[in-house]
């Protein structure tokens, strides 16, 4: 028995989000703020039913919905039923469902969720946890009546006086929102939904059904255990051990929870209690000569109304006590066993791997701890673990993520029984951690802009389809991914370059477009890949600008292949760049090509950019223009930059120190055009990498100015994220 899904509604940014399980981890990535821990907040508050909810878990955009339902109550001195139906809720309140695959031999745990015994399939129960009114009738009256008490006051002359304030409840939200009434007024209650209902949209769900449950079922089904980020595992150093959670109090609290030391007395045991109870009493004998002259002296007080009792100072030793002490875990120097350290002598994040680890396998025994005494256990161990990379380098992220589930799974019983389950469910923002999982496990969220309330929402992507069958494409994209330590889950934005020049001179005009406060993420693809990113784009839904050369080509007749060209008007040329085909589908040619607008340049979320016919002014003490269409970056970047070249003292190094000497030597834009071609192609071209490099050491590095064809990529990217509120 496994959770298959849950569908979230109302709830925070997830106004309407379906969100698939892993069978053994799932893991939720995105940007910043793009709801991954409001889905683990509503998952753990719903299974849970901690009745935790203020009226700022209710999706914002509905606020006004629920002001409307408090304003039709007030039009007329009573409401028909309708208006007091708990159905008007459904739309507005949060919301989730939970969908449990059930095996063949399991369908007695879950009889009492069977919806219909002749329409089940047998294969899996839903669960709907729903915050509703309790009664709406009685919210009625109470809103009713503080509405009446509000316009009692505002006739009385106090109020005028008073410069007529805004009395409470304004609106229903207000009200719902003071003290506790939200609290008084709502709860959750949970139904019993039928899988036979269930739409094939992902982004529909079946009507509330009528009659709810008297009590959570999930809490008999699902055991729930969480590690959130602010895990307040701090560094010792400075503080006392009752300051700060330290690895001790951690052994300490595992042992209190899994040791038997208070059941009935083994014969192994006998041993350890007759030297715990000799420690006692050597430690009593110590202690009362040692208390011997301050306890006589305090006979003495004769404290009035008191008989005088005596005071004895007793031990009482105890494992748990033993390892309280901040120096009861310690860390053997490595060859050096026989020295040990502290722990706070020892790293923070070696620390706090530890410390996860301990954690989970605390909760595995105790979930297992029930089936081990005989009592009822909850089939499905559900473990959530927010931002496990915090306080952890790279490598321990990547230890982590191999071993977690391990240690959740570690146990004989958990063998002996297959129908128990174990699903572990990670947020995350490392690049380090992703890239030790398959695509098939994480969930990505991303943040949509509602359409009719201009209010940021989050959606929730399965990756696991993103390629479908075409597993050559997924296979390459996969290992791309995790060899380059790509962090596109992450970004705002995603800037697709041709090599590495583009990847270290992009970032400085992100700058200047002022593109600076998002988090876009600049990758180097060789932009004739690009293409094979395509469907993990558009899946994503990321802005995306794509930055790769037009790369032309010539075919002559009578000869095998095509021939790199520079890129030139009126010649029927063609573009070789299998990304600009992708697409821009069906403008191969050239002329095509250079003749498109902006606009047509953009499909989706993605924007191409590619090299543009551009005006140079070659002689500076004249005006005329010479029209150049750049190949590649390199000689776009050097023609848009041209005068910065031309400069008098020019500091020369390497690959610049080549184009300086191809300046002097050029008569016009053209022949230095000509020169940079026949030296990129040239077994002794200069290196782009290093070219791009060496522009670091210019004094006047800040006034480089991107090409044309980038800069507009950037407006658009800028004007993109802007306008869908990221």
């Amino acid at each position: 028995m496994k959770i298959q899904s849950v569908h979230i509604r109302n709830y925070r940014k997830l106004k309407n989000c379906h969100i698939d399980f892993d069978k053994e981890k799932t893991v939720f990535v995105g940007a910043n703020n793009s709801g991954k821990t409001s889905a683990i907040s509503a998952i753990v508050w719903f299974l849970k039913n901690t009745e935790r909810f203020t009226l700022k878990e209710f999706t914002v955009t509905n606020w006004a919905s629920i002001n409307e339902i408090g304003e039709k109550w007030l039009e007329k001195d009573s409401v028909n039923e309708s208006l007091l139906s708990p159905h008007q809720w459904d739309d507005i309140v949060p919301l989730m469902d939970v969908w449990i695959n059930v095996e063949d031999g399991e369908q007695y745990r879950v009889n009492h969720l069977i919806p219909s015994l002749s329409t089940w399939d047998g294969k899996k129960v839903g669960v709907r946890g729903q915050f509703v009114p309790k009664d709406v009738k009685k919210l009625y009256t109470a809103y009713k009546e503080a509405k009446i008490k509000a316009e009692i006051l505002k006739a009385t002359e106090e109020w005028e006086n008073a410069s007529s304030p805004e009395l409470y409840p304004q609106n229903l939200c207000d009200f719902l929102g003071k003290g506790s009434n939200l609290r008084e007024y709502f709860n959750v209650k949970y139904y019993i939904i039928d899988p036979a209902l269930e739409s094939d949209d992902e982004d529909k769900i079946q009507v509330t059904p009528d009659d709810d449950l008297d009590n959570n079922p999930l809490e008999e089904l699902i055991r729930v255990d969480t590690i959130l980020a602010s895990r307040d595992f701090s560094d010792p150093e400075g503080q006392t051990d009752n300051d700060i959670d330290t690895l001790s109090k951690q052994f300490q609290q595992y042992y209190k929870n899994n040791s038997q030391e208070d059941e009935e007395p083994t014969l192994e045991g006998l041993e350890l209690i007759g030297g715990i109870a000799k420690a006692n009493k050597t430690y009593d004998e110590k202690l009362r000569k040692t208390f011997e002259l301050p306890i006589d002296e305090l006979k003495n007080i004769n404290y009035p109304g008191f008989l005088n009792p005596k005071i004895k100072i007793r031990s009482k030793i105890q494992i748990e006590e033993a390892i309280k002490h901040d120096s009861a875990v310690q860390f053997a120097i490595q060859g050096m066993e026989e020295l040990v350290l502290p722990e706070k002598y020892n790293g923070l994040g070696y620390r706090n791997l530890i410390s996860i680890y301990l954690k989970l396998m605390d909760f595995r025994e105790k979930w297992l701890k029930a089936l081990s005494e005989g009592r009822n256990i909850e089939p499905i161990h559900l473990v959530f673990v927010e931002e496990p990379e915090a306080h952890l380098h790279a490598q321990a992220q990547q230890v982590f993520v191999k071993k977690a589930f391990e240690a959740l799974c570690n146990n004989k019983l958990i063998e002996e029984n297959p129908w128990l389950s174990t699903q572990l469910v990670l947020s995350t923002h490392s690049n380090h951690v992703v890239n030790e999982l398959n695509l098939n496990c994480m969930r990505y969220f991303k943040r949509v802009i509602d359409v009719g309330k201009k209010i940021p929402v989050s959606k929730v992507v399965n990756l696991s389809n993103t390629f479908g069958t075409d597993d050559e494409t997924k296979q390459f994209v996969t290992r791309y991914i995790r060899l380059t330590h790509c962090d596109i889950f992450f970004s705002d934005a995603v800037i697709l370059v041709e090599g590495p020049a583009e990847k270290i001179l992009v970032p400085k005009f992100l700058t200047a477009a002022g593109l600076d406060s998002y988090y876009i993420s600049v990758i180097e693809v060789n932009g004739r890949h690009a293409h094979s990113f395509r469907q993990l784009i558009e899946k994503l839904g990321i802005a995306t600008l794509i930055v790769t050369d037009i790369d032309a080509t010539e075919t002559k007749v009578g000869e095998n292949g095509k021939k790199s060209v520079i890129t030139a008007k009126g010649k029927d040329y063609k573009t070789g760049n299998p990304s600009i085909k992708s697409w821009l589908s069906g403008k191969e040619k050239i002329d095509d090509l250079l003749a498109l607008e902006g606009e047509e340049k953009i499909v989706g979320n993605v924007r191409i950019a590619y090299q543009i016919a551009m005006n140079v002014k070659w002689n500076k003490n004249q005006d005329d223009m010479t029209e150049i269409c750049p190949y590649t970056f390199e000689d776009a970047l050097i023609f848009t930059n041209l005068e910065l070249f031309q400069q008098e003292g020019l500091k020369k190094m390497g690959p610049i120190t080549t184009i300086t000497n191809l300046l002097k030597n050029s008569n016009s834009a053209d022949e230095l055009q000509k020169k940079i071609f026949e030296k990129l192609g040239s077994k002794n071209g200069f290196q782009k990498a290093e070219f791009a490099v060496s522009l670091l050491y210019k004094e006047d590095f800040d006034n480089l100015l991107a090409p044309a064809y980038i800069q507009e990529g950037l407006e658009w990217m800028k004007e993109y994220l802007d306008s869908n509120g990221n």
